[in-house]
Order: structure tokens, then sequence, then C-alpha cells
């Protein structure tokens, strides 16, 4: 073949590959507003909204100190796991819908409650140190009657000339929005923390938790009826675009490893407990049948599996590949080999083996190098490792994710 020829040749390859290139780059993730449901690992301000002194110490220092340097009603020392996932589709952090001032309601709610389970609660006891009644179907509630007042701000007759102003999604843009849930850990958690059940007890209530959660996807997914009074009746939008997280691995958690470790305990290569890790993989594996069964059922709705526990055994496995130097150890805490102790919190103040210790002020050197903020919740290393494995197309089901290009301008931001 002559030089001329393979000029041309390798210009015409040349024009094909950037075809080929521009006919499969990946959209921008964009969506018109994200909505969270779940427990502590997704609240954003519901809890302490509802109970301002049961959960007073999400809006204390030092929790917040990664982001936005000062407490911010998250159960963390920076972003939450929602934080990352709006700022990686180009919205802004997401404001709990019980929150009555200075939210931005612009980009979505967030109905994630601290203490709801995902079983529904039929007895309560305020007393109760983590529980709420708040549990999925009560946000299921909130979310319904959220459609409604969309609709009411949007209506001519009830908002003539648009009177009554607030910033927020049109009811047309919920089937175009993404949702994530992320339930389950609070009816495990505090379960085994007040030893209400035993491990193998703990076990056994899967079925209900899962159900609860595979109940509250169907209610998202069914376009509901109502009727305005005075009006016919009219069709509420269904969400079509959810994330469904499975469960971290519950023997790796610092509060679980300090109440349940010991000579008599079983742990597995990376030194989590293995009886406890037990529960949350058949959490996950009965979840992800049921979201397959869901896909099944649903062909017009887009389910992703979202697998929290494979990304938390990645950063396990190479720890310095995430910076992260005390895996099994919480940052803010104190005391015995996972920097946890019961009587004292994070953020609180006490006696220690006869020492005083002050719990304000007082965490890890580097927050980065833990994986759990305070013994008990996610940090924000884990948190940004999900939204950065999930937004990639890692670890998420079907292959591939959302297949979008996401934004990552955001995850080291510090305000």
């Amino acid at each position: 073949m002559g030089s001329l020829h393979l000029l041309r040749f390798g210009a015409l390859l040349l024009c094909t590959l950037h075809l080929v290139s521009a006919q499969t780059a990946l959209p921008n993730c964009s969506y018109p507003a994200v909505y969270g449901f779940g427990d502590s690992l997704t609240d954003v301000g519901n809890g302490i909204a509802a109970f301002p002194e049961k959960f007073q110490h999400c809006e204390e220092d030092p929790y917040g100190v990664t982001f936005p340097m000062h407490a911010a009603d998250r159960f963390t020392d920076g972003k939450m796991f929602i934080d990352f996932l709006a700022f990686g589709v180009r919205r802004r952090p997401t404001y709990a819908v019980l929150r009555g001032t200075a939210g931005d309601f612009t980009y979505g709610t967030n109905f994630a409650a601290s203490g709801g389970p995902a079983r529904p609660v039929k007895v309560w006891n305020s007393d109760d140190k983590f529980t709420t009644p708040f549990s999925l179907e009560v946000q299921q509630q909130w979310f319904q009657r959220y459609k409604i007042r969309l609709w009411f701000y949007e209506s001519p007759v009830y908002n003539p000339n648009g009177r009554l102003v607030q910033s927020l999604p049109k009811l047309a843009n919920i089937s175009a929005s993404l949702y994530t849930v992320w339930a389950g850990y609070q009816d495990y958690f505090f379960s085994l923390y007040d030893k209400k059940l035993t491990v193998g007890q703990t076990l056994k209530i899967v079925p209900d938790v899962v159900k609860a959660i595979e109940e509250h996807i169907e209610k998202m997914l069914a376009v509901v009826e109502y009727t305005p009074p005075g009006f016919p009746s009219m069709l509420m939008p269904p969400a079509k675009e959810i994330l469904i997280q499975n469960q971290l691995p519950l023997g790796c958690v610092p509060a679980m490893l300090t109440l349940y470790g010991g000579s008599k305990a079983k742990y597995d290569e990376y030194g989590c407990l293995s009886s406890l890790n037990k529960i949350s993989e058949a959490h996950n594996t009965l979840l992800g049948l049921k979201v397959e069964e869901l896909r099944k059922k649903y062909p017009d709705a887009k389910l992703y599996y979202g697998d929290v526990y494979a990304v938390y055994t990645d950063i396990l496995k190479e720890p310095a590949k995430y910076n992260v130097t005390a895996p099994l150890k919480a940052c803010c805490g104190v005391g015995g080999d996972y920097n946890f102790n019961k009587d004292v919190w994070c953020g609180q103040s006490g006696t220690v083996e006869g020492k005083f210790v002050n719990l304000t002020s007082t965490y890890c050197a580097d927050p980065v190098s833990t994986l759990s903020w305070d013994g008990i919740h996610t940090s924000n290393t884990v948190n940004k490792a999900l939204a950065t494995a999930f937004l990639t197309g890692k670890h998420i089901y079907p292959e591939g994710g959302l297949k979008c290009n996401a934004d990552f301008k955001f995850w080291e931001a510090r305000t």
C-alpha cells in the first residue's frame, strides 16, 4: 500500500474512531431532584427536627468537622452518601422534610429519619436511645403527601397567580427524579446494641425487614389516585428510577465489635465478627432476589442494586488505597480496641476508666483514616467511596448502573 493510501486509511480510521467515541460517550448525570429514604445513614435532619433532645449531638461539635466545618444534622464527620450522590448528579444536598427553617427544597427532599426502621412501628418507647416511629411506612406517607403539596403549589385554583411562592421541583418531574432507599440498618443495629434480640434472633427478622423494604419500593412505583376536594380524581406520578442499597457488614462496626467481640468470638480475615456479618449477608442475598423480582414486575422502572457490602469489603482489602489506617476503629470515640465506649459517645463528655474525656472537641488526628466516624455511623470516607463506586458503575447492578458521566468537583469541598 502506498504512502498516500496509508495516510487516507489512517485519516478514515481516526474519523471512524471519533464517531464511535461520540456515539458511546455517556451523558451527564443530571436529574431534576434527588430523594432519600432510610435511617441515620441517610438522614440530614428529620430525626433532630422531631426529637431535638434525643438527637442533639448531631447538631453539636465535632460532627461535621470535615464538611461543612460545623455540625449540620448529619451523623458523620462530613458528607452523607446522599450528599455525594446529589453532588454527583449536579444537584445540591437535600434538606429534611421536617425542617422548617433555612431549607432549600429546589432539588428534592430527604425523607430518611434517624431511628426509623424498615419495618412498621407498632409499639414505640420514646425513651429508647435510637428509635423513632418514622419507619419506611411513615416516610412513604410523607412522600405521598409531598406530591399532593407539589400539586397544590402548582394549582391555579388553590394558588392563583403564584401567590404561594416556594422553590420546589415540578410534580411532573417526580418520575424523572432519582431516589435512594437505604434501610434496615436500624432494625438490626438497635436490636443488637440494646440486646433486645440475640444474634440468632436478629438473623430471623431478616425476611420481615426485606419485606418492608420491598413493600416500600412497590408503593413508590405505584400510580396513586388522588381526588382533591371539588375536583375530579387525578393520578399522582410514581418514582421510576430507584437505587436500593444493601447492608454494610455489621460485624465490622466498632460498636458491634466492642459489644460482641472477645476470646470466644469468631473473626474473619479482616478482624470483623463472622456471626454478625452473616446477618448482613442474609439480608443482602434476599434483598437482591427481591429487587430482581421487582424488575420483572415493573419493566418500565429502573431499579439499581447498590452493593454497599462489596464497597466496604474493597476498602478492607486495600485500606491504603483509600488512605485508611484504622478500618475497625471509630474516629470520634474513646476506649478499648475499637475506640468506642457505650457510656460516652461522640459529642459528649464523661468519665471512662477513671479519666475525664471530652468528645465534643476530641477526635482522631485524621478522620479520613477511619470507616466509622462515631463507632456507629459510616464516615465521610465510606460515604464517598460508595457514591464514587455507584456513579462509576462499580458494585451496582445491572452492570454499569446509572450509565452517566458524574460530576466529582465537590467531592473534597470543605464548605
